[in-house]
């Protein structure tokens, strides 16, 4: 006659089992001794076939490098955000100082305004760009499997993307 072992138990072997940091072995062994109940290995294999704890621990592996590549995006949004509300302030700026003719020279309010425009322009660009690579690490992150090429992949890309600020930022002081 099986053992009835209490959900909680078994909740909390599909936990260790999700988080893919202990083995079977590891987990039978855990809970008997933290809960004072035999656990064999082969029923956490059985309760991992039985309650799909496999598909559970693929989603976990997927949300959780969605949260990552969606931190690393939000932080360059947020970025880019702020330079182009500063960009738009200049343009603005200069706009309605040419319109009161409060700069000494019209040319220097032209030149004002012209900045905040290409300011606007170069910032607008890098989102495009950044919105393209973020779609390209979502289709890396739900096609590959291997955790240490995702995270290879990914430190080459925010490099890419780090080298191309600085390249923006270069011809835009120039």
């Amino acid at each position: 006659m099986p053992k009835n072992i209490p959900a909680a138990i078994r909740l909390k072997g599909m936990e260790l089992y999700v988080a893919n940091s202990m083995s079977a072995r590891e987990i039978a062994e855990h809970l008997t001794v933290n809960y004072n109940i035999s656990v064999k290995p082969p029923t956490i294999y059985a309760w991992a076939r039985k309650y799909d704890w496999d598909t559970k621990r693929t989603e976990v592996a997927t949300q959780a490098d969605d949260k990552i590549v969606q931190s690393e995006s939000t932080k360059a949004f947020q970025l880019q955000d702020e330079q182009l509300r500063i960009y738009t302030d200049i343009r603005e700026k200069a706009f309605n100082e040419l319109g009161n003719l409060n700069f000494t020279r019209a040319l220097d309010a032209v030149k004002a305004a012209d900045v905040g425009i290409q300011g606007e322009r170069r910032v607008l660009e890098g989102l495009i760009n950044l919105q393209f690579v973020q779609e390209v690490m979502r289709v890396l992150v739900n096609e590959i499997d291997d955790g240490d090429l995702l995270a290879s992949i990914a430190g080459k890309l925010k490099l890419l993307v780090s080298t191309e600020e600085q390249n923006a930022a270069r011809s835009s002081n120039s």
